[in-house]
């Protein structure tokens, strides 16, 4: 497939496609880190309490690939940041 328009030419972005919800994504995010918090103040094992640690890391570096800091930024409640042009 070629493209055919100039480099003058004022194209939008395609908007990114998350294959599930934001808020599913939200709330996996919350239940691992509470699980991780909850095993670092009950004492579980380090394996555990690290599995759960990658986990939410991987979940974060995950919706950065998606979405960019933006999406990360909506994560956790957090308004767009602002442009000041």
């Amino acid at each position: 497939m070629h493209d055919h328009t100039g480099p003058d030419e004022d194209r939008t972005p395609p908007e990114t496609v998350i294959p599930i919800s934001l808020a599913r994504i939200r709330v996996k995010f919350f239940v691992f880190a509470g699980l991780a918090v909850g095993c670092a103040i009950f004492g579980a094992t380090v394996w555990l309490t690290l599995t759960l640690l990658l986990t939410c890391a991987a979940i974060l570096l995950a919706v950065a690939i998606i979405g960019g800091m933006e999406l990360v930024r909506s994560l956790f409640f957090m308004p767009p940041k602002r442009d000041w042009r």
